[in-house]
């Protein structure tokens, strides 16, 4: 039987004040009494001196102390050892918060049952908003001398490659005064994708060169008559031969020269912040613009503190974009620097402003510098749902819904 535990809700102050560490400092001096064999241990020794030199009932506790310790460490170190264990995910790359299927095979070479064997270490981390780490999956029971496999879907809460270090099996039955731990060799990796929002239509940018050179080319709207087509996703609903459509009985739109869709520069910072969830939907804002940009075909280049990526086109430039993100740690970068963009370029920049919300100024030097369209900032407030914001990011919509 698989076990997939729930995240645990926020403490009160109460809790807060028993589980802060007031001394950091003498950790290494009592970390052993963060096991519960410590305490164990310790009330042996007192059991040994008092049988030494009060009354003979303390050499008895002593005896019956020791068997618990032995039981409690042995036997989780022989059901560690004794279960071979492969952790398989259905598929390589899963976006925050939706489901991701796992399976876990546990092969018990041992002649009796093994109860309490865990996962760790393998989507264990957790937002800022989580305070405590739960393991991935817990089994309570596997038959003696089977193997069984145990399927379990599970919603990751960060982005990021997992496993983040070594996964590991753990076992503290039956006392749990000590958990042995054995590492987890056969694991297949899960990269976890920040979350992307539906943004409704396309961006209203469409640049300075001939849509008859270059690539990313999209069909224009004041430009010379070149023909007609069919309808394409895309396509504004003045562009349609209402003549023609009327002729044929489907959507046919006036072929049109134009501008070629520009070239943006992304920019996404990603310095270290007071609040990780400040940087996490920071990322998730910048994923639903460039992957709605990337369906977009419009060419991107994403600038990610030093680095900056070439975004290839199709789905392997929606993986490299999507691959960059996930590499952000949760806590930012140290020495992020924000990257020089050249003024005639098309810049989309991604930051937060002291409210912790996220602003996006787009700055498109194709619009005439003397209307108000040159630099637009958007505001995102964090304390909103974010689906809703970015659904009506975009001013221009364009869709065939709109059309019938």
């Amino acid at each position: 039987m698989a076990i997939v535990h729930d995240a645990p809700g926020g403490k009160n102050w109460a809790a807060r004040l028993l589980t802060t560490d007031f001394c950091p400092w003498a950790n290494r001096f009592v970390y052993w009494l963060k096991e519960p064999v410590g305490w164990l241990f310790l009330a042996t020794m007192i059991s040994v001196i008092v049988g030494l030199y009060l009354a003979p009932i303390g050499w008895t506790l002593a005896a019956l102390l020791t068997s618990v310790m032995a039981i409690g460490i042995v036997w989780p170190a022989i059901a560690v050892r004794a279960v071979k264990c492969s952790l398989k995910s259905s598929k390589p790359q899963v976006h925050e918060q939706d489901t991701c299927e796992l399976r876990l095979t546990a092969a018990n070479r041992l002649p009796l049952p093994v109860w309490g064997l865990a996962i760790e270490g393998f989507l264990d981390r957790q937002s800022e908003s989580d305070e405590v780490t739960v393991p991935t999956v817990a089994l309570a029971f596997v038959q003696a001398l089977s193997t069984a496999t145990y399927r379990f879907s599970i919603r990751p809460e960060l982005r990021g490659r997992y496993p983040d270090g070594d996964a590991t099996i753990t076992c503290s039955f039956p006392f749990g005064i000590w958990t042995a731990k054995r590492k987890l060799k056969d694991v297949s990796p899960v990269t976890v994708w920040p979350r992307v929002f539906a943004i409704a239509g396309q961006t209203a940018m469409t640049g300075r060169r001939s849509a008859e050179t270059g690539e990313g080319n999209r069909s224009g709207r004041t430009g010379d008559y070149l023909g007609i087509r069919e309808y394409r996703h895309g396509d504004c609903a003045r562009q349609v031969n209402w003549i023609a459509t009327a002729r044929s009985g489907d959507l046919v739109v006036t072929q049109r020269s134009g501008p070629q869709c520009p070239s943006v520069d992304v920019l996404i910072d990603v310095s270290c912040t007071l609040s990780q969830d400040h940087l996490s939907d920071r990322i998730r804002v910048a994923a639903s613009l460039l992957a709605n940009l990337h369906q977009s075909a419009v060419p991107l280049r994403l600038h990610i503190g030093k680095r900056c990526l070439h975004v290839r086109r199709g789905w392997e430039g929606f993986v490299q974009m999507m691959d960059a993100l996930a590499d952000i740690p949760a806590e930012g970068i140290a020495d992020a620097q924000a990257a020089y963009v050249a003024r005639q370029n098309t810049a989309i920049t991604i930051s937060s402003n002291q409210q912790g919300d996220i602003t996006a100024c787009i700055s498109d030097p194709s619009v005439n510098p003397r209307m108000e369209g040159v630099h637009s900032h958007r505001v995102i407030r964090r304390d909103i749902d974010l689906t809703t914001q970015l659904l009506s990011f975009w001013v221009e919509v364009r869709d065939a819904s709109l059309v019938a």
